[in-house]
């Protein structure tokens, strides 16, 4: 098999590849993920691996800038190998390409977090596990199932939920994803994580990421008090939910009970086969995980890789580590 790396595919064949062969749907490895990330004022860097007829990898790289002129790279959720390959050899391959840009960059060092089930390649060229950047589990729904089916595997406190906020009259609002929504969005996210003790990003981060076409806000009022707002992404044959932010004050309503249940129902009738909540974490989010686990108990979670990283420069690696624990 003779590969070349490819620096010039279009969109159609980017996002075909990735949502074909990506096992998470291929969200933050799709094309517009790279204009959300260079949108935010960072460099990135697409590099395809074909063989002599087809695409065979993809990745989708952003540079993350240091002090003193340094960098390193980061490929979120990738890269993108094409299952029907062999694996080794074309990972390998890219990862000799992507070090060429890591010098050309000062990059200290590369990295990702893919979603395999399976790490063993990547310490084999050099890699290290260090944890996580995305989420290393989360909860998947199977859409084949019906409504009667999806709910009746619900705990029953979440059914009951449901039906007190459809009782409440909660209202389900798809944004324009500007002007007041936004603000509304904006203002509730803050108290959100200032309560629950969670860094959000910046409020720019998320009104570019919002311009996305693939991403929407979703609101849920209880009478004209923003009760609940969720952003979602919808990529493929999967709808994804990336954000959310609640009114503590209005937490008897259950509007964000409806409003994942309307989501699922949406994503259903749309066609799409699965619904991905993204994280779960029973240490590290309790409560986000017990919310969310109340629509699927018995589901099992989706275990990834985490994320590994491979040094370039030892002395300087070791540096920005010792720095991270002083900040």
């Amino acid at each position: 098999m003779e590969l070349s790396i490819k620096y010039n595919l279009n969109i159609k064949q980017w996002n075909d590849f990735v949502s074909a062969e990506s096992a998470d749907g291929g969200l933050l490895q799709s094309w517009n993920w790279g204009e959300f990330q260079a949108g935010l004022n960072k460099k990135i860097f697409r590099l395809g691996v074909c063989d002599e007829t087809k695409i065979v990898a993809a990745a989708l790289i952003v540079q993350h800038v240091m002090p003193l002129g340094f960098s390193y790279l980061y490929l979120p959720r990738g890269p993108v190998i094409a299952k029907a390959t062999d694996e080794s050899a074309v990972g390998e391959y890219l990862f000799i390409a992507i070090k060429k840009i890591a010098r050309a960059e000062k990059s200290i060092f590369l990295r990702l977090d893919p979603p395999w089930e399976n790490g063993d390649e990547l310490i084999k060229l050099g890699f290290k596990l260090i944890g996580q950047v995305q989420p290393k589990n989360t909860l998947i729904l199977d859409l084949h199932l019906s409504e009667a089916e999806l709910l009746s595997q619900m705990k029953p406190k979440t059914r009951y939920n449901i039906k007190l906020a459809q009782k409440h009259k909660v209202k389900i609002v798809r944004s324009d994803k500007n002007g007041k929504d936004f603000a509304a969005f904006w203002k509730l996210l803050e108290q959100t994580s200032e309560r629950d003790k969670i860094k959000s990003h910046s409020k720019n981060y998320y009104r570019t990421m919002l311009k996305l076409p693939e991403l929407e806000l979703v609101l849920a009022y209880a009478g004209d008090e923003l009760a609940t707002a969720n952003i979602m992404a919808t990529i493929g044959k999967r709808r994804i939910y990336l954000h959310g932010a609640s009114n503590y004050l209005l937490r008897d309503k259950m509007a964000p009970y409806l409003l994942q249940w309307e989501m699922i129902r949406q994503a259903k009738s749309a066609g799409l086969q699965y619904y991905d909540f993204w994280g779960v974490d029973e240490i590290k989010w309790p409560g986000v995980t017990r919310f969310k686990q109340g629509f699927a108990p018995k589901k099992k979670f989706t275990e990834y890789i985490g994320a590994y990283d491979l040094v370039y420069y030892k002395v300087f690696y070791r540096l920005y580590n010792l720095i991270k624990k002083f900040i």
